[in-house]
């Protein structure tokens, strides 16, 4: 589990408060870009693999899009349930977005970048708010 001791320390480094669940860090993410600019989410993420491997998609809570397991594109396509990805969700309030980070490497395998390149992307991404309401 060093890497995701590794990097929950990268993320408080950059002022977060982070629970840690096996090989999952969780932290509250204070949206700024589109249409939920404003909005707080709890992010978790999978750093099993860091710093070689970048954190899987992003767990979300609360739910933000409909469930749509298939492999429609981004950024509502492959919306799955959180626990059946081995997230610890008992209360079903999670989702998991199956997004990629394909630029790891290129942006120096870091919190920061995983935050600043990747979770701003996919929060400008999403759809407006009539779409968002649709989640279930």
């Amino acid at each position: 589990m060093p890497g995701v001791e590794a990097f929950a320390q990268e993320l408080r480094d950059l002022g977060f408060d982070v629970a840690q669940h096996g090989n999952f860090v969780i932290f509250d993410y204070p949206i700024d870009v589109g249409p939920l600019a404003g909005q707080r989410v709890n992010i978790g993420l999978d750093a099993s693999g860091h710093p070689h491997s970048p954190p899987s998609g992003p767990f979300v809570s609360p739910r933000l899009l409909p469930t749509r397991p298939d492999a429609s594109p981004a950024p509502l396509g492959a919306v799955h349930e959180a626990a059946g990805r081995g997230f610890p969700d008992a209360k079903g309030e999670w989702q998991y977005w199956s997004r990629p980070f394909t630029e790891w490497i290129q942006h120096g395998r870091s919190a920061r970048a995983y935050i600043d390149v990747h979770l701003r992307r996919l929060f400008a991404q999403l759809p407006d708010d009539e779409a968002l309401q649709c989640a279930a």
